[in-house]
């Protein structure tokens, strides 16, 4: 963590708005993909990019740097994801109209048609997963983060989160099995 990512929170614990302001400039698109990845929609992103942002003012006082500041923010918005998943599971609501999902716009080199159509078969596989193999999916595939930092967002053991990845490629490479060699 930099000095001035430090002096920032410092600040921002002390009551300084504009200091926190400035993290949330510094982390606010990483947090917006991760928003889109976990809700599948952007209605529900939006709230929940908007919620964890809200819950991440509201504790910041509580940060004791024994993470990066990012994992702890990262922390905050895969549980308020978890937690959002597990309110409207009970709560029967229409889906929205509008709906974007990374996994569908990966890019697409080559030949529009065949990629569009592996494209559809990898989201339909990981929508297929488990919550939490679909969780620790998206963090190391899609946001590219270490195991340790997963371990540190999901609150759980390293171990478990290679376990939750391994089960979550075995699934994928199951389903996704007729493009292996594409």
């Amino acid at each position: 963590m930099t000095d001035k990512i430090k002096q920032l929170i410092i600040d921002a614990q002390n009551g300084d708005s504009y200091s926190f302001h400035q993290l949330v400039a510094l982390h606010d698109e990483k947090i917006m993909v991760l928003a889109y990845q976990l809700m599948k929609n952007k209605q529900d992103a939006e709230d929940l990019y908007q919620e964890a942002f809200v819950k991440a003012y509201k504790n910041i006082r509580f940060f004791r740097f024994e993470s990066s500041f990012y994992t702890w923010l990262y922390r905050i918005t895969v549980n308020t994801a978890l937690n959002m998943k597990r309110k409207m599971s009970h709560m029967h609501t229409q889906e929205p109209i509008e709906n974007y999902d990374p996994i569908e716009n990966i890019p697409e080199p080559g030949s529009v048609n065949k990629h569009s159509e592996i494209n559809r078969a990898i989201k339909a596989a990981a929508d297929e997963l488990p919550e939490k193999q679909r969780t620790a999916f998206i963090l190391k595939y899609l946001q590219n983060m270490k195991i340790k930092d997963i371990s540190a967002i999901m609150d759980i053991g390293e171990g478990t989160v290679k376990k939750y990845l391994f089960r979550a490629m075995e699934k994928m490479r199951r389903q996704l099995k007729e493009y292996r060699y594409v």
